[in-house]
């Protein structure tokens, strides 16, 4: 599609390698806010490729590899126009050409090589549904640090490559007022900004499913995704409430962010705060108020909005993964096997090295405490799915429901 916000210049000196040769572009590379736009034929061509353009088609050729086709009209790719040169943002071209990136701050350079890994996403047998969230995806801490987004794209690699979807509570602005910290990435430009978007974007094409998790997650001087942002005491009038969710989603929308869901900060809400959010939403990720269960409830208000809950809760750190998977174990049937996870607790059991092709690879211990609550959701028979395939009137979600009773039912037999 042809992106049509505003684009600059990138003032700063980006530097870009790729296969460990640094590309000298004679076209200038353009920026909007911080998602980055490259000239797509100039940049083709210095990596070894050729282009042919009939009408809105696009075949990108390279020796040895099948030929690229690609739509502008059709596929949702970003395109731009700029002095009669064709741009594409940085993390479409990668994707298209399937390309990995390593982002180095200090130098103001990013090293593109090509990705030799087979991604095939698994189909998952039908089962009971599962629901998985990674909590507290925000540009701040250390969600900024280039290691670190490398390491949260692993993640979602490996959720692809299990055929996972999993959803992202994403707050749109980070705050910490003592360090003198407000950092919005639709307003704020810097490269570990433009690496944050770079990755959301990538958790997207990994199946990631984006909602809001409140605006700013914090209240005063709290800091964000420590602090409670809702409840009986904050924003507690219709008036504020309208303002800071309205300013989530228009964050996502200038962003060109798809937000599907809104969970608000540690489940604070008040009634009358839910009955406004769910103006704005089909879907809220977290019990309703009033009734506080292991089933998805439509909202009595305008017998439209779920509230899906999280009967197995999170893992406080590390330590908790044991208490997580006996809740696994012990759960009953009839109720929903939702969690929500922080993804950096597994960082520490991915290590990053560089290969002597100057190649980024990574190691993934199976250990790991999402590998472990992974593993024991398939031994329930669980399904992962998405959040937006939920649908208390959906003929598919209620035969989907009788099958697996019906498979339960006859675990023992030939039919399992």
């Amino acid at each position: 599609m042809l992106y049509d916000n505003r684009i600059f210049l990138v003032e700063d000196d980006l530097k870009i390698n790729f296969e460990g040769r640094s590309i000298n572009f004679i076209i200038p590379i353009y920026k909007n806010i911080n998602r980055y736009f490259i000239p797509m034929l100039e940049f083709i061509s210095q990596i070894g490729g050729k282009i042919d353009i009939k009408g809105s088609k696009i075949n990108v050729m390279f020796k040895e590899k099948s030929i690229i086709c690609i739509d502008y009209c059709i596929n949702d790719y970003k395109f731009t126009i700029i002095h009669s040169v064709l741009y594409i943002s940085l993390f479409d071209i990668c994707r298209i050409l399937s390309i990995r990136s390593i982002w180095d701050y200090s130098r103001g350079r990013i090293s593109l090589y090509w990705d030799k890994s087979n991604y095939k996403s698994c189909k998952c047998v039908c089962g009971r549904a599962a629901l998985i969230r990674f909590e507290d995806i925000t540009a701040g801490g250390e969600y900024l640090d280039s290691d670190n987004l490398e390491k949260l794209r692993v993640v979602a690699d490996y959720m692809y490559l299990a055929g996972i979807p999993f959803h992202i509570a994403w707050i749109p602005r980070f705050v910490d007022t003592q360090n003198g910290i407000d950092n919005d990435i639709s307003k704020d430009y810097s490269m570990a900004n433009a690496n944050f978007l770079f990755t959301m974007e990538y958790l997207l094409n990994r199946n990631g499913i984006i909602g809001l998790h409140g605006y700013t997650h914090q209240y005063g001087n709290e800091v964000s995704a420590v602090g409670t942002e809702f409840n009986d005491e904050r924003n507690n009038d219709e008036k504020s409430i309208r303002k800071r969710v309205e300013a989530a989603i228009n964050t996502a929308k200038k962003l060109e962010l798809p937000v599907k869901f809104f969970e608000t900060p540690h489940y604070a809400a008040t009634a009358f705060q839910q009955s406004i959010f769910e103006q704005y939403f089909d879907i809220i990720y977290e019990p309703f108020v009033g009734i506080w269960g292991e089933r998805i409830v439509k909202s009595p208000r305008n017998n439209r909005t779920l509230y899906i809950p999280t009967p197995l809760d999170y893992v406080e750190e590390k330590d908790g993964i044991d208490e997580m998977i006996n809740r696994i174990n012990n759960l009953g049937e009839d109720a929903l096997a939702s969690l929500f996870y922080h993804p950096y607790i597994d960082f520490e059991y991915i290590t990053l090295k560089m290969s002597i092709s100057r190649h980024l690879m990574s190691i993934y211990s199976e250990s790991s405490p999402l590998h472990q609550i992974v593993k024991a959701l398939y031994h329930k028979d669980c399904n992962f799915i998405k959040i937006t395939d939920l649908s208390l009137n959906s003929k598919t979600y209620e035969f989907k429901k009788l099958f697996y009773s019906f498979l339960n039912s006859h675990k023992y037999s030939k039919l399992r």
